[in-house]
């Protein structure tokens, strides 16, 4: 599961690439920062970003999820930070999800 949740991450960066001034440099891998100082994200292209990988995510898992939440807003680190910390937190949501 966690290779395709980053495949989904990453193709959902690509889709969004075409609205942000220059290619996201993901020679970082999984540690390429997203949101953040520094990071190729604004909050409006978090925002168009977050809804794209809902959306990739429901489809292609057949789970809906909600990334903005009181548990993203909480975490002492940023959910939105990094590939790999978002990758997380939508692994962490998905096996909630498959709990409940």
């Amino acid at each position: 599961m966690r290779q395709e949740i980053r495949d989904i991450i990453n193709r959902a960066i690509d889709s969004q690439e075409t609205l942000l001034p220059a290619a996201v440099d993901r020679s970082a891998g999984d540690a390429t920062p997203i949101f953040g100082e520094g990071a190729p994200f604004d909050s409006m292209g978090l925002v168009s970003l977050i809804v794209q990988i809902e959306e990739m995510v429901e489809s292609e898992t057949g789970t809906a999820i909600t990334l903005v939440s009181e548990k993203a807003m909480s975490a002492h680190r940023s959910p939105f930070a990094t590939i790999s910390s978002l990758g997380e937190f939508i692994e962490s949501l998905l096996l909630e999800d498959a709990r409940v």
